[in-house]
């Protein structure tokens, strides 16, 4: 698509535009009560006015039983969706052979009757499709409607509303109707006076140790809420102080005065003793506290073993342990995830930390926690854990596609082996390669996938701390601790300057709550080696061309070539040259910095600590926030082990070390706008500075920014530094901002769109002298230089995996020099992202 540059004709592109969607909007509001039968309605619209005024109040609206068909950007593209297909498409399609016989007949002809009747199958799966992933229209249901009004009337009697009156009104439209529910919620009523009638001694005890945190409080609002979450209290107390028999069905609240004169109410708790039934009669037992006399495991549960009798027991510190056959795991390393003791009373608690610590080994595919009751005081608890497979091995492949990667495929093989060490201990050994085209092919062979990458990974992962300095006082066994030890290598060609590298890991994690996590590397150490210098400037050819018009500009009787480039600029580029062509000058030495940076080995060891903070509480959550921070420092402790070369120079093995401290923090927020919709925010910070023994942030630590996890409407490391237009082939800095806001919405049950929007960029911050001023960050001014994109997206939803497609224009682009806003946004100069899940 060519530019508009014409003003005019740009105006009268934006009117085409508008008219046309409007266009689209009428004839789709038309379509929308396509299926709704003669004499019903399509239900539009639900209002709810509460005492005069129109309420958003989601869990209000939420009690409505029958709603619209789901909306988002304010239409129901999900009915449009199903709106596409034919419910009828059986009998029209027989409808159209009779009516059209001559044009079947030739069909018949010119395909055989067997392609001709698999055309038609094609037609009917395709509407079979549409109707499928939409949504039927949604018919007004008088039922559903007086049923929302009751449902409307008890939750505002719940808030203590009792007088509370609710109508209903529908306004009618062309085969359409909205539904009008009128709330009027009059005085409401408040707590009084709270009483007990607890019939057990020991149940009493405990609620007036406990008292002070009941959620009755007299004056306060009556709240069915607060009686449910004190009945949960109540019940989360006593099974956590030894009650084992305590259920919900066991608390009442009795004397709730509804009809009060003066809008007060009191409250009676009444906690009754457990009643049990045996051979018709009904016996009443007093709430007491049970104590845990006996715990067993069994080791290696399963159905067709249950009734065998076991062939190895161990017994320790109070536990025994059974296997039907030799006991594999070792008792020490299963009781870190064992909260039940023995001779403690009774806790839900210990038994929920117990399964879900157990579970989170992933040694076991069964755990079970059961009880039983030895006598009124006592019970014995029984570990059931049926072990997953030893071994296993793992096997994946995938297409690849990105802007250095133009096509490939890439493949990989693990073998995991469980219970390495009878520790529940985890080692995985994997390898992966990959073949590809490349968008700069920095190879002699032209041929068709002749760049690969192969790399192997192995680990270990141990379910608890194995350093001696962190023990179970300073980190308690409830949080979860893990130790990961980890080793990896990987090769390119024709990628880049082809890197070897090499990674070496050992981190330490607990989870400290549900939402808090802590992540301790005590090693990272990456040793990267470039097997490719000699082709800098075949790869790099935008920085050779710069260098190129300085020597025919002011070098013309000296020559230049790519291997001889870096000389030229050594020989050539010295003080008297800066004197007379400063531009120039920064502009050589900058190359010469960057091809420092890139061609050099380095060894990073690096010491990261990470906390993550997460409010989501299941993968469906889609309103939550997540808060992480990171921090990592490279050569510190290695420094007093090193030796020193080229005057100041530390240096390992003869390797120089890479020393900088990098800081990062990023900052999630979702909000669930309706049923079908989710407004995503994510901001990102990061910086990075260098120190003692390094000048510069080596390129992999560095930042860079663009691509389909980035600002989507520049291709990855084609943006910044700054407002600076490099040209080069990767822009890299070593401070960096990005957000980006998101809607998300439904089409229809598998098929998702996105309107988002994306703004940010990377800056220098060292102030070097060669760095030009457009790429440096020198404070608030500077953020006039973040660039900003938006588009909108298309995904599919596969359930294990969704594929995205993100179509993203340049909206702000910093280093025009005139207007920069909306320049060049349109196809010509857009960007398509390819990318698997969500970018955030």
């Amino acid at each position: 698509m060519d530019k508009i540059k014409n003003p005019l004709l740009k105006n009268n592109f934006k009117i085409l535009v508008r008219l046309t969607v409007c266009s689209v909007l009428f004839i789709t509001s038309c379509t929308s009560t396509k299926y709704v039968p003669k004499g019903d309605f399509l239900l539009s619209k639900n209002k709810i006015i509460v005492d005069g005024k129109n309420t958003v109040n989601t869990e209000v609206n939420d009690l409505i039983i029958q709603r619209p068909n789901q909306k988002s950007i304010g239409l129901p593209l999900s009915l449009f969706f199903y709106n596409f297909g034919n419910i009828n498409y059986k009998e029209d399609h027989a409808k159209w052979i009779e009516n059209n016989p001559k044009t079947s007949k030739f069909l018949n002809k010119v395909f055989s009757r067997k392609q001709t009747l698999k055309m038609g199958e094609s037609y009917k799966d395709l509407h079979k499709w549409f109707l499928t992933k939409g949504e039927a229209p949604v018919i007004h249901d008088i039922n559903k409607t007086e049923a929302s009004v009751k449902k409307l009337r008890t939750y505002y009697f719940n808030q203590g509303y009792f007088d509370a009156e609710v109508t209903n009104e529908p306004d009618l439209g062309i085969k359409k109707i909205t539904i009008e529910y009128a709330v009027t919620k009059n005085k409401p009523y408040f707590l009084n006076k709270t009483s007990t009638l607890i019939e057990s001694q020991v149940a009493d005890s405990i609620y007036n140790t406990h008292k002070d945190f009941s959620f009755l409080k007299e004056g306060d609002r009556y709240k069915d809420l607060n009686f449910r979450k004190e009945a949960k209290r109540l019940t989360n107390l006593y099974r956590n102080n030894g009650i084992y028999h305590f259920t919900e069905n066991l608390i009442g609240f009795y004397e709730i005065d509804t009809a009060s004169v003066d809008y007060k109410t009191d409250v009676l708790l009444k906690i009754a003793n457990r009643v049990s039934e045996k051979s018709g009669k009904v016996y009443t037992h007093p709430l007491k506290i049970q104590t845990i006399k006996a715990i067993n495991i069994i080791a290696d549960y399963s159905y067709n073993k249950k009734d065998d009798v076991f062939q190895d027991s161990v017994s320790y510190q109070g536990y025994n342990f059974f296997s039907h056959d030799k006991l594999k795991y070792r008792p020490k390393a299963l009781l870190n995830s064992i909260f039940i003791e023995p001779n403690d009373i009774y806790k839900d608690s210990a038994r929920n930390l117990t399964r879900n610590h157990l579970k989170s080994l992933k040694n076991f595919k069964l755990v079970k926690v059961k009880y039983n009751e030895l006598n009124d005081e006592e019970l014995a608890a029984t570990i059931i854990l049926t072990p997953l497979k030893k071994y296993s091995i793992g096997l994946n492949t995938e297409a690849i596609h990105s802007n250095i990667k133009q096509l490939g495929f890439s493949g990989g093989f693990s073998f995991l082996n469980r219970n390495t060490f009878k520790g529940a201990e985890i080692f995985k050994l994997s390898f992966q390669g990959s073949i590809f085209d490349v968008s700069n092919n920095t190879g002699s062979d032209d041929t068709p996938f002749n760049s690969w990458e192969i790399g192997a990974d192995a680990s270990l992962e141990i379910p608890r701390f194995v350093f001696p300095f962190i023990n179970n006082k300073l980190i308690p066994k409830r949080m979860g601790p893990k130790t990961v030890f980890s080793l990896g290598t990987s090769f390119q060609k024709n990628i880049g300057l082809d890197k070897q590298k090499f990674t070496g890991v050992i981190d330490v994690s607990w989870q400290a709550t549900k939402r808090k996590k802590h992540t301790i590397e005590f090693i990272n150490a990456q040793f990267v080696k470039n097997l490719n210098t000699d082709s800098y400037f075949d790869i790099y050819s935008s920085e050779y061309s710069k260098l190129k018009t300085i020597q025919e500009t002011y070098f013309p009787s000296e020559s230049i070539s790519h291997l001889n480039a870096l000389s030229f600029i050594n020989n050539q580029i010295d003080n008297d040259f800066n004197n007379s062509n400063p531009d120039e000058y920064k502009i050589a030495k900058n190359i010469e910095k960057r091809h420092a940076i890139l061609t050099t080995n380095y060894v990073s060891p690096s010491i990261t600590y990470a906390f993550t903070y997460n409010t989501q509480s299941n993968f469906k959550d889609n309103s939550y926030f997540f808060f992480k921070a990171k921090i990592a420092a490279s050569g510190n402790l290695t420094s007093a082990i090193t030796q020193t070369r080229d005057g100041d120079v530390k240096t390992f093995l003869d390797i120089p070390i890479a020393q900088f401290v990098r800081t990062d923090f990023e900052f999630k927020k979702f909000w669930r706008t309706s049923s079908s919709s989710v407004l995503a925010y994510r901001s990102f910070l990061g910086v990075a500075i260098p120190y003692g023994n390094s000048d510069e942030i080596p390129f992999t630590n560095s930042y860079f920014i663009g691509g389909s996890n980035d600002i989507r409407a520049w291709k990855t490391y084609d943006l910044g530094p700054g407002s600076s237009n490099s040209g080069l082939e990767y822009n890299v800095s070593n401070f960096k901002f990005i957000t980006s806001l998101e809607y998300r919405f439904d089409f229809s049950r598998s098929l998702k769109g996105a309107l988002f929007v994306d703004a940010g960029n990377i800056w220098d911050i060292t102030n070097s002298d060669l760095t030009t001023d457009e790429e440096k960050f020198t404070g608030l001014k500077s953020l006039e230089n973040i660039a900003v994109g938006s588009g909108f997206g298309v995904r599919y939803d596969f359930n294990f995996l969704v594929l995205r497609l993100d179509l993203a224009f340049k909206t702000y682009e910093p280093y025009l020099t005139n207007n920069k806003w909306f320049q060049n946004y349109d196809l010509s100069n857009a960007v398509l992202n390819i990318g698997i899940n969500y970018p955030f």
